[in-house]
């Protein structure tokens, strides 16, 4: 079933229309003399853009006049990265501006973060509020995960009507102290989900064993942020990540778990008995970089994240991983605050305010620590920034890909350029980044959305309402995401 065929089923004739839509044709481009970089192979070749598609790939491909010619020789010419895991609303630091500006300017085109409902908002009105409030405010593209809960709201006729709003995924928080006596319906609430090809994305933190950890602790007077580690064991990431993957082998229903950070949660994930499942995975750079040594002292709280860092064993693990295809993509969970809001002295084991801002950052860290230490092929670099994302979330072959007839996300990558990482360089309204003072080799330097320059020399260039909402492709195969050893 194709996309169009596929919106149809659900009783939808607008989406695919508002998708492909091009208002007045923007001038003709051509970026010449790169090197094309996709998930399944590179080569040498020109891209041409006609409006917001990619409309031929070659070898020196003819200049008509009026045409805008982009060198590129010597960079690699790869998708515009996809990261379906950030917060740009609520009390966090960034909007859809200035989150999209980050995202834009560390080549990332477009963005997933949440549509939240406000007090007595159904998941459904809340998310219309959220994306008629792209074309307002952002700059990248952006798509949205609905929140539903509790899940007795999460009928069949809502799971449907995201699917028809073109945002077919929502996110079920294990952590939560009534999950438990909501686990009954849950299942109902997945199972809704996978009728209508909603995907269900799963924070995997058992609840019950939080609680108890936390107890323990403040029974113990430890209860301040030196011993955040301690409070978040492990073990609660392993039950629950093996709770979730038996609710998605029961339903069938396609499935994400987000920010995986252990060896052993991943081990609960993937195994011969969970092959066929519709199961992906992502990691977070807070877990490729850094260990538990770093929350220790008085600038620990800022690496704080949920779940907190693990020990090196699990950072390895986390690294071969992503290698090797168990863990599918890299999202960063932008959560970005303030130096001053992380390190708080009023917070405590319970009272957090927890993430980084990392949209910037994360493809030239990753570039520089795993493409050029050899641990990822840029191919795969590209994949676990670009292309397993849009899959997984529905945007795929129309983002994610360098090809005939995709949107032109394109971003020209300088693999040789050297620079020092630092906050000021960053959009984000966060004033600190983990990555502080790090020499990162390879970065971004041209940036197009949908065929228009939006970062270019340094500088993020679109305008804010330039972006738009990112229409999805329900789920409807049921079939796991292809996945190959590495």
């Amino acid at each position: 079933m194709n996309r169009r065929e596929a919106v149809s089923a659900l009783g939808v004739l607008a989406l695919g229309e508002s998708i492909g839509a091009v208002s007045q044709p923007a001038p003709e481009i051509v970026i010449r003399g790169g090197r094309i970089v996709n998930a399944d192979g590179s080569r040498m070749a020109d891209v041409r853009i006609s409006g917001e598609r990619i409309v031929a790939l070659g070898e020196a491909l003819s200049i008509s006049s009026g045409t805008r010619v982009i060198e590129a020789r010597g960079k690699l010419v790869i998708p515009g990265g996809i990261d379906p895991h950030t917060h740009l609303q609520g009390s966090f630091v960034d909007d859809l501006t200035t989150g999209t500006a980050a995202a834009l300017a560390g080549g990332i085109t477009t963005v997933g973060t949440f549509a939240y409902p406000e007090q007595g908002e159904s998941p459904v009105d809340a998310m219309k509020r959220w994306v008629d409030e792209v074309e307002r405010s952002a700059i990248g593209d952006v798509f949205f995960h609905a929140s539903v809960w509790p899940p007795s709201v999460g009928s069949p006729t809502t799971m449907s009507e995201l699917a028809a709003l073109g945002q077919p995924s929502h996110k079920i928080f294990m952590t939560r102290s009534d999950y438990d006596e909501n686990q009954a319906a849950v299942v109902e609430l997945v199972e809704a989900a996978r009728d209508a090809g909603v995907v269900t994305l799963m924070h995997c933190e058992d609840s019950a064993l939080l609680s108890a950890a936390v107890r323990q602790l403040r029974a113990d007077g430890r209860s301040s942020l030196e011993h955040y580690a301690e409070s978040r064991p492990e073990v609660a990431e392993v039950a629950a990540t093996a709770r979730a993957t038996a609710l998605c082998e029961l339903t069938g229903a396609p499935m994400h778990f987000v920010h995986l950070s252990s060896e052993r949660a991943l081990d609960a994930a993937r195994s011969k008995r969970t092959e066929h499942l519709p199961l992906t995975i992502e990691t977070r750079p807070l877990y490729l970089y850094f260990t538990e040594e770093w929350l220790r002292g008085p600038e620990g709280p800022l690496y704080i994240g949920q779940p907190p860092l693990r020990s090196a064993a699990n950072v390895a693990s986390m690294w071969q991983g992503l290698a090797d295809g168990r863990i599918d993509f890299l999202a960063t969970d932008h959560a970005p605050w303030t130096r001053e809001q992380k390190l708080d002295p009023k917070l405590d084991i319970e009272r957090l305010r927890p993430g980084v801002s990392d949209l910037r950052f994360m493809r030239p860290v990753l570039y520089s620590e795993g493409v050029r230490r050899g641990r990822l092929s840029v191919e795969r670099f590209v994949e676990v920034t670009a292309t397993a994302a849009a899959k997984t979330f529905g945007l795929y072959p129309e983002r994610g890909v360098i090809e005939k007839g995709a949107f032109a996300d394109v971003v020209i990558f300088d693999p040789g350029l050297e620079r020092i990482a630092s906050a000021e360089d960053d959009p984000s309204r966060s004033d600190y980044t983990p990555f502080e003072g790090w020499a990162i080799t390879g970065w971004p330097v041209t940036t197009l959305r949908r065929g228009d320059v939006v970062y270019d020399n340094g500088r993020v260039i679109g305008d804010p309402g330039s972006g738009k909402p990112a229409f999805r492709h329900p789920r409807l195969d049921k079939l796991p995401i292809e996945r190959q050893a590495r």
